[in-house]
């Protein structure tokens, strides 16, 4: 059997400081009340300007604007976001999960079944990061097959490049860790697989993985086999 793993990478291969950094822009807006479950429910996951709209809507700034004024916030405000964002990287605020990196390891060594492992982030800085970070004498990017990370405007649509990247496959499998991801997977046909969140099965996660330490290849291809 081959199978397609889609991966989230924030929150899930790199633990990485996005809900900081947008807490960051809203201090600077002087926005008030962004919680870590509004940004889990309605940021986490998204395309950046897409979690900048969400925001601004949702505490009022963009009430009163015109169309054009409304865009021009909505860029500015996930410009600053990203700017900050990478302040944070580069004060070194992230960790590699290497427990991931374990599991996709233990899949290259697997018999009888061929796994495609596919950076699939909706965050277009995700390929410049996995180029730079580097795990045990090696750029992370090259644990993965491909990356597809920022392909589409939605995180449906950069599932669906993923899928087209792995080629031909039995079946495919979407790890991510927001409840965005795990609609975004039932959307592209993927299998949807739930990270750290058990309340990510109320959004259609077939399983939550708490931890990948004692994860083993057979549990996709279980899911893969009860479909």
């Amino acid at each position: 059997m081959i199978v397609a793993v889609l991966w989230d990478f924030d929150g899930v291969v790199v633990l990485t400081p996005h809900e900081k950094a947008w807490r960051l822009a809203c201090e600077k807006y002087r926005i008030e009340g962004f919680t870590s479950e509004f940004y889990h429910e309605y940021v986490s996951g998204r395309p950046r300007y897409e979690g900048a709209r969400a925001i601004l809507q949702a505490f009022g700034v963009l009430r009163g604007l015109s169309e054009e004024e409304r865009e021009r916030l909505v860029l500015e405000f996930g410009d600053l976001k990203n700017r900050l964002y990478w302040e944070l990287l580069e004060r070194g605020e992230y960790v590699v999960n290497e427990e991931v990196v374990d599991f996709i390891e233990k899949t290259r060594r697997i018999t009888g079944h061929s796994f495609r492992h596919v950076l699939a982030s909706a965050s277009k800085n995700v390929s410049r990061l996995a180029s730079t970070v580097r795990v045990r004498g090696k750029v992370l990017s090259l644990f993965f097959n491909f990356d597809v990370s920022g392909s589409g405007s939605t995180k449906s649509e950069v599932f669906r490049n993923g899928l087209r990247a792995a080629g031909e496959f039995d079946c495919a499998v979407a790890i991510d860790d927001a409840p965005s991801g795990i609609r975004a997977a039932l959307e592209a046909g993927v299998i949807p697989v739930g990270y750290k969140d058990k309340r990510l099965l109320g959004y259609g996660a077939r399983l939550v993985i708490e931890s990948f330490r004692f994860v083993e290849p057979e549990v996709m291809l279980g899911l893969c086999g009860s479909r």
